[in-house]
């Protein structure tokens, strides 16, 4: 653009610099969600019962997306990026010669940013699945022990941010280009949904095994509280008041254990955390829609 003098040589031009963002910020996602990943399987790995010399597989597995995936995302980011830049609204863009210039300059952000978001999904989806299946097989779950059951809310909550971020700084940043361009609000659209799905979806399996295991507490301590009632009975019923002190006492202390286990959470997050985790989507996209608000009325 400074060759052909649409822009003064040394001047930046804000819609290619806002463009330049995307492909670099999901690449950041990516290493930021294996090195979380890795941490989340350490603590994890107690829960799951199996020797320590299966967990460097599953590191692996984590980290790495089969190289084929790489080909495929830049086959569908390069038609999605010159689509996005044929769908941004004209007056932006401007028209003839001037619009072929910008294309040159946009397509290698374009395409950076457009490629580099299928290859996030699918080592998004891959690393999820992971969660799903190691949640679903571990053999080693202790609903006491909440370390490892809030282990992986540390990748989901990070991912899933990391798109909602994305589609925030569409709607507002880059939100010029982003009006009216059909494959950008789509872009931005999908990006959100997957956020929040990314941070739900793949706990919801340990939430159902953390229920059965409450429900499978609960039943025990019931019943032997109604053991130990039928036994203070029987010892009262025949005149035994010495041994009627041991079993008050077994009995409160199965009463509380039977408290504990009722107040156990099977939600696989701590609260503080799906708190900060709703803020961040919400409150953005508050802001936003007042600004909106402010500016339409009094602008």
């Amino acid at each position: 653009m400074w060759a052909t003098g649409r822009v003064p040589l040394g001047a930046i031009e804000e819609q290619i610099t806002f463009g330049i963002v995307y492909g670099p910020f999901l690449l950041g996602l990516l290493a930021a969600a294996n090195f979380v990943s890795k941490r989340s399987l350490a603590a994890f790995w107690p829960a799951t019962g199996w020797p320590d010399g299966d967990r460097p597989a599953w590191a692996a597995a984590f980290a790495n997306t089969p190289g084929p995936w790489g080909w495929v995302a830049l086959l569908i980011g390069v038609p999605l990026a010159i689509g996005s830049f044929l769908s941004a609204p004209t007056d932006l863009l401007g028209e003839g010669t001037d619009r072929l210039v910008l294309l040159v300059a946009y397509l290698p952000a374009l395409v950076l940013g457009y490629a580099m978001a299928p290859a996030a999904f699918v080592h998004t989806v891959r690393q999820l699945r992971l969660v799903a299946r190691i949640h679903r097989e571990a053999t080693a779950i202790d609903p006491f022990d909440r370390g490892p059951v809030y282990a992986f809310s540390r990748l989901t909550v990070v991912m899933g941010l990391g798109y909602v971020l994305v589609g925030y700084y569409s709607l507002t940043v880059n939100g010029a280009f982003t009006a009216g361009n059909l494959v950008a609000v789509g872009a931005l659209v999908f990006s959100i949904v997957v956020g929040v799905g990314t941070f739900v979806v793949p706990l919801w399996g340990i939430h159902e095994r953390l229920v059965d295991e409450k429900t499978l507490l609960m039943r025990g301590v019931e019943g032997r509280v109604g053991l130990i009632s039928t036994e203070m009975y029987r010892r009262i019923d025949a005149g035994e008041f010495d041994g009627s002190k041991v079993m008050s006492d077994a009995l409160g202390g199965v009463t509380t254990l039977r408290d504990r286990i009722q107040h156990l959470p099977t939600w696989p997050w701590q609260p503080q955390l799906l708190r900060g985790f709703v803020t961040a989507l919400i409150l953005p996209l508050v802001i936003y829609v007042l600004t909106r608000l402010v500016s339409t009325r009094f602008g």
